[in-house]
């Protein structure tokens, strides 16, 4: 079991839960693995200890996760020191035999799954358990669930669906028992499974329960970052069956729902910025000291602190804390049984064996091409030293390194900067998990908006924000009458005398900000800059065929805007195991529109990693053989 002690009181029993068993099709098990669980569900005590179990099983995804996404993909590439299965996921050339074909730690978290719904429902018919307290754990696991599906789904393309729990060995030999579904099956599938529980999306965010801290191995985690969000999951699932407006939806649904969970509702998962003066704490953002963007010994840089401060750390009103930024992460104390995988991978000292690192093509034409705003400069903030670093001379992927290298502040700037010389402990495994953060919504959310057509919202979250782009003027430039019907997502005004049509919901995003003479106003969304702008990085040129606004837009456009997002999010979430099924999510829809096939879209999007040569993708290696 990976989290103990919740010091608020929540009394958790040992784990007891540790469901091995699985399809024989798909684990090598034995007999003596399969046993029977059902007397270890007596109370709700006993529900979370299964749930916290689950989760352990979850947390031992990382490796595969982020190896299958990043390393298939374009951003990752293998050192000298990399496994042979590795450097066979790095050129596609796979067998079954690959570790990284085995789909057994899936399967252990969906058969873990199936039997902790299974039991739920017997306690709920037993009176073990109310009606109050089953259905928030019954839909926590439903989207656990449901979203390993996904990544085997992304994967593996054809797989194995399972939702009855394995009651004895003799079942596991009835292959009728396990009907196979591939991808366009599935999504729908997971889909209506969400829907079974969609009572319940919401509702860990305003639970007291989910809002306590834990202690493991001496060390302290909000046990909310530990879960899953079900309305972003939800958001994620419509999103690849291409059902736009239901992911927008779902997306709004968590940002109005952090809004009623937190009093700053200006800043909640915003991607907001601040000007940094020299006394206001900045938000998450690349910054400069006001009135001092030319000067570089003025550079703050404040995006990395997403990957290196804890969890507990909430912020005050006005200030950010991580919170406000994280939506989903694992934490790894360092114990034994909670160890981080991404040192051995990423790390070239200590225990670290640099087996892989940052792609050539991702440093070089990504991160070391961005312009910042008003000084030029090419440099962005989210590249070097924060997302990859040069250590001992070798390029290395530092987001999952915070916990590991030792930090030091010494400039005045207050910018943190990693010691790869002197690591306090060469020996410690604690890290973090990145799953889901607000400027990956930000992304998907945009990616929606354009795709149901209001490419302007999708600009403008990309770029500088929704008040900047949504400022309406008069047809000679000058400010409207008290502003009014400005700053808000909505259509161009028909004429100088009448107030801009709001977007409707969910694309609506309220910025308004205004002081005297004019109607006083603060918006929620009054600070949200742009994932560029967070960065202090210039807009991305619009080309000319790109056209705003709902019924004026070409296809054309849509597709642009879409290309730049999912550079973007190269930029933004580069190795947090989203390069791959971001690629192959965005190439199946360029394939329906004539582009290509999904094989040789994906193979265009990976070859650049292989300076000049081809990734070698094809129909038959789009997806991985699955391990029998």
């Amino acid at each position: 079991m990976k989290f103990l002690n919740i010091t608020a009181g929540i009394a958790l029993y040992a784990l007891l839960f540790v469901s091995l068993t699985s399809c024989q099709d798909v684990l090598d098990i034995k007999a003596n693995e399969v046993v029977d669980q059902a007397d270890n569900y007596h109370n709700v005590y006993d529900a979370d200890n299964a749930i916290w179990g689950l989760y352990g099983k979850v947390s031992d995804l990382a490796e595969n996760v982020v190896v299958l996404n990043e390393l298939r993909a374009d951003l990752m590439d293998v050192t000298p020191n990399a496994t042979v299965d590795q450097a066979e996921i790095n050129n596609h050339t796979e067998t079954a035999n690959n570790k990284y074909c085995d789909p057994a730690p899936f399967y252990e978290v969906i058969l873990n799954a199936n039997d902790i719904l299974s039991n739920f429902d017997k306690m709920l018919a037993e009176n073990k358990i109310s009606q109050a307290n089953y259905g928030p754990r019954y839909a926590d696991v439903m989207a656990i669930r449901c979203w390993t599906y996904l990544q085997l789904g992304i994967q593996f393309k054809d797989v194995p669906y399972i939702t009855d729990p394995l009651q004895s060995i003799e079942s596991l030999s009835n292959s009728t028992l396990f009907p196979t579904k591939n991808l366009d099956e599935l999504i729908p599938q997971l889909i209506t499974d969400m829907q079974s529980v969609s009572a319940y999306l919401g509702v860990n965010m305003l639970s007291s329960f989910y809002n306590q801290i834990i202690t493991d191995n001496g060390k302290n985690f909000y046990l909310n970052m530990q879960f899953i969000n079900k309305h972003i999951l939800m958001g994620d699932l419509y999103l690849w069956n291409d059902q736009y407006v239901d992911a927008a939806t779902q997306y709004k649904a968590y940002m109005d729902e952090a809004d009623l969970s937190s009093s700053k509702t200006q800043i909640k998962n915003k991607v907001s910025t601040w000007v940094w003066a020299g006394s206001n704490e900045p938000r998450f953002q690349v910054c400069y000291q006001r009135y001092k963007d030319q000067d570089v010994t003025s550079f703050r840089n404040m995006w990395k602190e997403i990957f290196y401060r804890p969890t507990t750390d909430v912020g005050n009103l006005g200030t950010i804390g991580l919170q406000d930024e994280m939506i989903w992460m694992i934490s790894y104390s360092g114990s034994t049984n909670s160890a981080s995988p991404f040192i051995k991978l990423f790390a070239n000292s200590g225990v670290g064996e640099y087996q892989l690192k940052p792609s050539s093509y991702a440093i070089d034409s990504l991160w070391e091409t961005q312009v910042q705003q008003s000084n030029g400069f090419v440099f962005d903030g989210r590249g070097r030293e924060s997302s990859f670093d040069y250590v001992n001379g070798q390029p290395v992927v530092l987001k999952y390194l915070y916990d590991y290298y030792t930090s030091v502040t010494t400039d005045l700037n207050r910018t943190i900067h990693l010691n790869y010389v002197n690591i306090s402990n060469p020996y410690s495994r604690t890290g973090k998990w990145f799953l889901y953060r607000a400027a990956l919504l930000h992304l998907r959310y945009a990616e929606a908006a354009n795709r149901a057509g209001y490419p302007r919202l999708a600009y403008a979250l990309l770029n500088n924000g929704v008040k900047t782009n949504f400022d309406w003027r008069r047809s000679d430039g000058s400010f409207r009458a008290d502003r009014e019907g400005v700053q808000y997502s909505s259509f161009p005004p028909l004429n100088d005398s009448v107030a801009a049509k709001p977007y409707p919901a969910p694309f609506y995003l309220d910025a308004r900000q205004n002081d005297a003479p004019y109607t006083f106003l603060r918006s929620p969304w009054r600070d949200n800059g742009g994932i560029r702008g967070r960065a202090f990085l210039v807009n991305i040129p619009t080309p000319d065929y790109v056209h705003d606004g709902l019924g004026n837009d070409h296809n054309d456009s849509i597709q642009w805007i879409e290309k730049a997002l999912i550079k973007e999010a190269a930029l933004e979430c580069g190795f947090e195991g989203q390069r791959w099924g971001d690629l192959l999510r965005v190439a199946r829809r360029e394939s329906k529109e004539g582009q290509g096939t999904v094989a040789t879209i994906m193979n265009a999007a990976v070859s650049p990693k292989f300076h000049g040569g081809s990734a070698n993708i094809n129909e038959s290696n789009l997806f991985l053989p699955m391990k029998r």
